[in-house]
């Protein structure tokens, strides 16, 4: 705006000047002589004049002098600098800091003043007895008290040998109640309650004095181990192969014959055969065993006759008994045939002394008052007392489980399994 002013003021003055030049122009002034030409000198500047001095025209006044107006610098042109960006260091994660625990500070407890005490002699401890719940049982009404003890041998009649005459049919007992009662704790010896029944045609009891020749029969039936063996004949068919496990069944078995109310009758009976059987209320020691070995499949009653046929002499019926051949009737009810046949499967193992010798579905005989034979299996139970196992077997009392092996000594042990390839070629005609 101030650079316009400036060119506007100095249009004016010249315009000024000019009209100051023609004061002395005539109206004639078309016919002007033009002025002759002169020679143009180099003028010298001419000196300063003070402006005060100078002779201006009276409409021309004097133009101020102005100073140009300071221009402003130039604003600098800034280039746009990067602007740079912080590098940051990456972040760590605070350290984990377990948890402090605070204690808290104990309290001041005032001082106690300590008094002694009596001193008290210890008590002894007495452990309450523990009671278990017993069961109550309402008993039938009865007309006569039920005898549950050990039987009284004197109840039985003569049973006759196994070869004798078979007796009277004896009455028909009353039935049995359905429930079983416990037996009672033994308060006598087990020796005097178990005598058994002989297997000869006169027994010696009830008031008869046995004969010579009924002791000298008694005496023939003594065990002699390995007497089958040695005796020669045809080697059996039937071997034997048991295992714990077969011995673990054979014991079920045996257990599920237990039952107190058959009756001993060690007569002669005539029976089928194969798989033949007496009466199932009667029986004696032998049938708890052949009627063990059937639950599990296995005739013994046509195992042993196969086997007397073929080597008869190797079996005792002849020296004892008399006898010149095989009886299917007879001879697997007989111990001293079972011994015999036992030993000759090869079953027969050296008598255990300690209880952990016998094991369940172990075949024990004995030799008991009289030189009686008896026979019975091994069970898993044992006596508290003893320690040794119980044997189910049938003494005249019942089939049942006893501790025999502490009231008398075995005679032969065996453990019988008869393997079925054997088996199958023995029955073979």
């Amino acid at each position: 705006m101030n650079a316009i002013r400036i060119i506007g003021a100095v249009a004016l003055a010249g315009t000024l000047a000019g009209c100051a030049g023609t004061k002395d122009i005539g109206t004639g002034a078309a016919s002007v002589t033009p002025a002759p030409v002169k020679t143009v000198k180099k003028a010298t500047p001419p000196k300063a004049v003070p402006q005060a001095t100078l002779d201006l025209p009276e409409r021309v006044a004097a133009l101020p002098r102005y100073t140009p107006a300071p221009v402003a610098p130039a604003m600098p042109r800034y280039e746009p600098q990067p602007v740079a960006v912080p590098q940051y260091a990456p972040v760590r994660a605070a350290p984990a800091y377990e948890p402090v625990q605070t204690i808290l500070a104990e309290p001041r407890y005032e001082p106690v003043e300590t008094v002694a005490t009596p001193s008290y002699e210890p008590m002894e401890t007495v452990a309450e007895p523990v009671y278990e719940p017993v069961r109550t049982v309402a008993l039938p009404p009865a007309s006569k008290p039920m005898a549950f003890a050990r039987p009284d041998l004197s109840q039985y009649t003569s049973q006759g040998d196994l070869d004798a005459r078979a007796p009277a049919p004896a009455p028909i007992a009353a039935p049995k109640p359905a429930y079983v009662m416990a037996e009672p704790s033994r308060s006598a010896p087990l020796s005097r309650s178990m005598s058994p029944i002989r297997d000869d045609p006169q027994d010696g009891r009830n008031g008869r004095r046995a004969s010579n020749a009924e002791t000298r029969q008694h005496a023939r039936k003594g065990y002699r181990r390995n007497a089958a063996l040695r005796a020669g004949g045809l080697k059996p068919k039937v071997r034997s192969n048991f295992t714990p496990a077969f011995g673990m069944k054979l014991e079920q078995a045996a257990l599920g014959r237990l039952n107190p109310s058959i009756r001993y009758d060690a007569r002669y009976v005539k029976i089928g055969y194969p798989w033949g059987d007496v009466d199932e209320s009667t029986g004696v020691c032998s049938d708890v065993i052949v009627r063990s070995y059937r639950k599990l499949g296995i005739d013994l009653q046509s195992l042993i006759h196969e086997d007397m046929k073929r080597a008869f002499r190797a079996y005792p019926s002849q020296r004892i008994y008399g006898l010149k051949k095989a009886d299917p009737n007879i001879d697997h009810r007989r111990v001293v045939n079972m011994e015999a046949f036992f030993e000759r499967t090869g079953a027969s193992i050296t008598v255990g002394t300690s209880p952990d010798d016998f094991q369940p579905g172990d075949v024990l005989t004995w030799r008991l008052s009289g030189n009686e034979p008896h026979v019975g299996i091994v069970v898993s139970d044992r006596d508290p007392r003893s320690g040794y196992p119980l044997v189910v077997h049938n003494l005249g009392a019942g089939v049942r489980k006893d501790d025999l092996i502490t009231l008398s000594t075995p005679v032969g042990h065996f453990r019988f399994a008869p393997d079925s390839d054997t088996v199958v070629a023995s029955l073979a005609r």
